[in-house]
């Protein structure tokens, strides 16, 4: 068979790259990713938005020699399959070139290591279009003295810059003052601050991280320090690797600050966001999702499983390019299902529970207002005078079926029915039949009737009579009221 030698067109490779997925924030999670790997303490991010437009990673690390440098600007300078260190946020060695490209048309990598000097390469879209071929500028000494931010990594004894020009992507649709790109890099800092948080956490931190000087605050989704609930550890054995889980139960809403909600990914949140948060390395990759192994429920929204997954086993979990999304292998999810109740047991107990009842001041009501987590819901009041008289009169055997029919009539109350026609103004009451005698008569039928519970008991009698006026439905015929109760004293 004849073979053909058939190498991608460059340019149009790289355009095409472009369109791999990321969102400015994803690709500035995947820079810093690479600043971790190389053992950084400090990462900062910088940008002018009244100047020529520019954005600059740099960081602290053992930094790279040229030959280093010139392996990293490869596409694909590391295979997938290559077994990495424990510490490595990498994966296919194409981070560096598709993160940025996908938001900039020109990068250029500044880096040196302790003593030594610094050196530097560019990718230039324009530049590989107008040659038609893979071409990498290498920056001459007087070239590197005008990189922006160039000052930012001499003034650390090593690390690496990376600086993304010709934002074409990244400040698409700014006006021309930096509006635009200033609200997408704030979007930035809250990814980070959530991606990175257990590196940001401690004392001292692994990592600081701050854009344009302002410090990254972490972001926990688990409120750990704050009051939650945490699990047990369970551990699953892998290919001789351990994915450790440990699911943590949040305070109720209602016993959380404005700021601590916005740490549980704001009030909405709460339930879209319950579910697995898989990390590789400490680093969040993928959150808020039960992999369809169960649904995001009411009673389960307190619910956050942390899992931990080294990155030998990446080839198990599909971890994407971007590493922003990952699917657990069936090894690994069918344990996950089976634990699942267990894990959401805490979350189910804390959120069920029947809720206090609201009560008119002064009024006892036949239909009570119960107010609990899940919202607002009505119950007949077993309790009140009118349907506790009803029970007294009938006999023992009766009262089972009764109880049926009351509950019958307690869950069929037509809410929405009632509200559709409130709110088109088709309920009323005119005040003509309110006072009708015949009215009247009704109620003293019922509060004769009520009266017959306590036929032995006249002190009983007279504390029913004297308050009338406060039990429904009397208390909305206060007209009727005391000459009723004028009859019933006399009677």
């Amino acid at each position: 068979m004849k073979e053909v030698r058939l190498p991608p067109n460059a340019a149009l490779l790289l355009e095409s790259m472009r369109a791999i997925g990321y969102d400015p924030a994803s690709a500035a999670a995947d820079l810093v990713d690479n600043s971790i790997t190389a053992n950084s303490r400090r990462v900062s991010i910088r940008f002018d938005p009244g100047k020529p437009r520019a954005l600059a990673v740099v960081d602290d690390g053992t930094g790279m020699d040229e030959a280093g440098l010139l392996a990293a600007m490869r596409h694909g300078s590391q295979s997938p399959a290559e077994r990495r260190a424990e510490n490595d946020l990498g994966r296919f060695g194409l981070g560096l070139k598709t993160a940025s490209m996908s938001q900039c048309r020109r990068l250029t990598v500044v880096s040196r290591r302790v003593g030594g000097a610094p050196h530097g390469m560019v990718w230039d879209l324009d530049t590989v279009i107008a040659t038609q071929d893979w071409t990498v500028g290498v920056l001459e000494p007087k070239e590197l003295e005008i990189v922006p931010f160039l000052d930012e990594l001499l003034a650390r004894p090593s690390g690496t810059l990376v600086v993304w020009e010709k934002l074409d992507r990244l400040a698409d649709g700014d006006p021309g003052d930096g509006s635009v790109l200033c609200d997408r890099m704030s979007q930035v800092g809250d990814h980070l601050a959530l991606v990175f948080h257990r590196y940001l956490s401690g004392n001292p931190t692994r990592l600081r991280l701050d854009v344009n000087l302002q410090p990254v605050a972490p972001i926990d989704p688990f409120l750990e320090s704050e009051g939650a609930l945490a699990g047990e550890e369970e551990r699953i054995a892998v290919d001789g690797h351990h994915v450790v889980l440990r699911a943590f139960t949040l305070p109720h809403i209602s016993r959380l600050t404005r700021a601590q909600i916005d740490k549980a990914v704001g009030e909405a949140g709460l339930r879209r966001e319950q579910g697995f948060y898989v990390y590789r390395n400490q680093r969040l990759i993928v959150w808020g999702t039960w992999f369809r192994m169960f649904r995001q429920e009411e009673l389960t929204k307190s619910t956050r499983v942390r899992v931990d997954v080294p990155n030998a086993l990446d080839h198990m979990w599909s971890l994407d390019i971007k590493k922003s999304t990952a699917s657990p292998p069936p090894a690994i999810r069918d344990r996950l299902r089976g634990l699942v109740p267990t894990l959401v047991r805490p979350s189910q107990e804390a959120n069920r529970y029947r809720g206090h009842i609201a009560v008119k001041k002064g009024i006892r009501t036949i239909w009570q207002r119960i107010e609990d987590r899940d919202g607002i819901r009505y119950e007949l009041d077993r309790d009140h005078p009118v349907i506790a008289g009803l029970r007294a009169s009938v006999d023992d055997g009766t009262l089972p079926e009764l109880d049926n029919v009351l509950q019958a009539i307690g869950t069929s109350l037509p809410v929405e029915a009632l509200y559709n026609d409130r709110a088109n103004d088709q309920i009323g009451h005119k005040k003509e039949r309110i006072d009708s005698d015949a009215v009247a008569a009704q109620l003293e039928e019922l509060a004769r009737q009520m009266l017959d519970a306590f036929a032995d008991r006249r002190d009983e009698q007279l504390r029913l009579i004297d308050g009338l006026g406060t039990i429904e439905p009397f208390a909305l015929h206060p007209g009727l009221v005391e000459r009723l109760k004028t009859r019933l004293r006399t009677a």
